[in-house]
């Protein structure tokens, strides 16, 4: 299963030139923390919904899903029209595996979406933030099959072939538009990252490349041009009016704060097999704390998110139980969940 996004491969180089300087050279960044979340106060649930061991939190309510799902393989995709949408994936002995998608209203029974029931491995699913598209994501010889579909009644959009089969494709979706990154057919050695309009088949170059996107920040983390030597970096620039990037790292974007002055995601090391939380300042790239963070030997990243401009919370698995775990930008930490099974957030890439 791949959740949220994965670290950007170990080629290229990060870009060059004025407004574009690479980061890790910069100050020694602060030690990594390593925080036993058994040890830490337990304090309100997490803000943002969440599901968790066949429950749903939001809002102060628990809603049971009440689909039955293998390995706790069932996620949370988002909202959609007054119903959580939720993903479930189960294993039969003849036949392979299959992902079904149901609508989930408290007190009622779950019903089956109308393009539910995918077969198959390598099938990604990710809700548009507004909840009005679903996109469907297939690997292939060629890239990446993409199926735009409109949630309600599973009537199709638009359908497209991306650029290689990653599980971060596509990046982000809002308000009729998708990110994401493009290799053409034919033509290995150009990449581009695209803000796509699939009503229309619009499509608007941001940059050589992305490793991540926020539409409704206006954000994206653009990477160097194809063919560069050394390993990659990224940095921020506008969705709206694309330019250089002030800074740039070997870095992948989770979450930027709602007053875009920070952002968390991950960097390129590990301790002790986990992943290293990073939280950098916007205007710079400046690290100003790190984390070991998810479960030991994860590939993809696990939930992150900002509630607020000086408050994030992001999970730790520690002795084969995931909890989230609330921090404060001046680095005070606290359980914001019971300990249970893996943990999905609404808007994460599902790749299954």
């Amino acid at each position: 299963m791949c959740l949220g996004v994965t670290a950007a491969p170990a080629s290229g180089e990060p870009p060059s030139g004025p407004g574009a300087r690479a980061v890790e050279a910069a100050a020694a960044p602060p030690p990594v923390r390593t925080i036993d979340p058994a040890r830490l106060r337990r304090g309100p649930d997490a803000t943002f919904a969440h599901l968790q061991d066949g429950w749903i939190h939001a809002g102060g309510r628990r809603i049971r899903v009440k689909v039955r799902a293998d390995k706790g393989r069932q996620v949370l995709l988002g909202r959609s029209d007054g119903a959580w949408i939720v993903a479930s994936w189960t294993k039969k002995r003849r036949g392979g595996a299959t992902v079904r998608v149901h609508r989930i209203r408290a007190g009622r029974a779950p019903v089956p979406m109308p393009w539910a029931g995918l077969r198959g491995s390598g099938v990604g699913i990710r809700l548009s933030r507004d909840g009005q598209q679903v996109l469907l994501t297939v690997g292939s010889r060629g890239g990446l099959d993409l199926w735009v579909l409109r949630t309600r009644d599973g009537a199709e959009i638009a359908t497209d072939t991306t650029g290689p089969s990653l599980c971060t494709q596509p990046y982000d979706a809002a308000g009729g538009r998708v990110l994401l990154h493009r290799q053409p057919a034919g033509e290995p050695d150009v990449t581009y990252a695209a803000d796509w309009a699939p009503a229309t088949g619009t499509d608007r170059r941001l940059g050589p490349g992305l490793n991540a996107g926020f539409l409704r920040q206006d954000v994206v983390f653009v990477g160097p041009a194809p063919g560069t030597p050394g390993p990659y970096a990224y940095g921020p620039t506008s969705i709206s009016a694309p330019g250089t990037p002030a800074w740039s790292a070997r870095f992948t974007a989770l979450a930027v704060s709602p007053d875009k002055k920070l952002v968390i995601g991950t960097g390129p090391r590990r301790v002790k097999r986990r992943a290293v939380l990073q939280v950098r300042r916007m205007s710079d790239g400046k690290i100003l704390q790190q984390l070991a963070y998810g479960a030991p030997g994860q590939v993809a990243d696990q939930t992150a998110r900002f509630e607020t401009s000086s408050r994030f919370v992001f999970e730790l698995t520690t002795r084969g139980r995931s909890r989230l775990v609330r921090c404060t930008t001046a680095g005070k930490c606290a359980r914001a969940s019971d300990a249970g099974g893996p943990l999905s957030a609404s808007h994460e890439l599902v790749q299954w």
